[in-house]
């Protein structure tokens, strides 16, 4: 993997910047395509990402559920990434849930 898509995971886990473009099959249709190094959709249903997923998978992305494992049907989440960046990815994703686990809002 070159530096680009690791910098710009730096560059997520520094500022925070997370964009949605309204469907997560185009997403992972972006990722297939090289236009994404990565797509997180938190909460989802078979027919929301069913799609992107086999066309992601066949062009190489790394399709997992929240806790790692292979992603299905029955997953509650579409963690898809590079290959490159997709164990960091799951890493900073379960940094972040820890970090919102322990903190106390008012």
């Amino acid at each position: 993997m070159g530096p680009a898509p690791r910098q710009r995971l730096a560059h997520l886990v520094e500022h925070g910047r997370v964009r949605m473009n309204g469907s997560a099959a185009v997403d992972l249709s972006w990722l297939a395509e090289g236009k994404l190094d990565a797509s997180v959709t938190l909460a989802n249903h078979p027919w929301d990402v069913a799609a992107g997923v086999v066309i992601a998978r066949e062009a190489g992305a790394i399709i997992m559920d929240q806790d790692g494992s292979e992603h299905t049907l029955g997953s509650r989440a579409t963690i898809a990434a590079t290959p490159g960046i997709s164990r960091e990815l799951l890493a900073l994703l379960g940094r972040a849930e820890a970090a919102t686990a322990t903190s106390t809002t008012w």
